[in-house]
């Protein structure tokens, strides 16, 4: 199976992820337009942040490390600085809580993406 196929039947938790598009039925992530939307409302991210998110809805609900946000975000130009990371983190954690979407914090370690309760999965 290639790699397009296998993306295309990539299933987790009723999300499916088709090429480079992210979508529980309230939550919508296009990672290669840079199109974010909850809801149906759209979410305007800077696209730091919306790179951050990004990296967290390719696997949700699971940890990823503080240095693979920090890749996937800022690339290996730049060395990890976690408290910038942070910083990212809890402005993204401000905005999304209006869609009932939270970042959890395991300490040293990294993020998760926690999806809505309420959310259709």
């Amino acid at each position: 199976m290639s790699l397009r196929e296998m993306a295309v039947s990539i299933s987790a938790g009723g999300a499916h992820a088709v090429e480079d598009v992210y979508d529980d039925g309230y939550l919508r992530l296009e990672h290669k337009s840079y199109y974010m939307a909850c809801g149906g409302e759209p979410v305007r991210l800077p696209r730091t942040e919306f790179l951050i998110v990004s990296r967290l809805t390719r696997t949700p609900e699971r940890i990823v490390s503080s240095a693979e946000l920090w890749r996937y975000a800022w690339g290996d130009d730049k060395p990890l600085n976690t408290e910038s990371l942070h910083v990212y983190i809890y402005r993204l954690r401000t905005k999304l809580a209006k869609y009932n979407l939270r970042i959890d914090t395991m300490v040293n370690v990294g993020y998760r993406l926690l999806l809505r309760a309420d959310s259709p999965t």
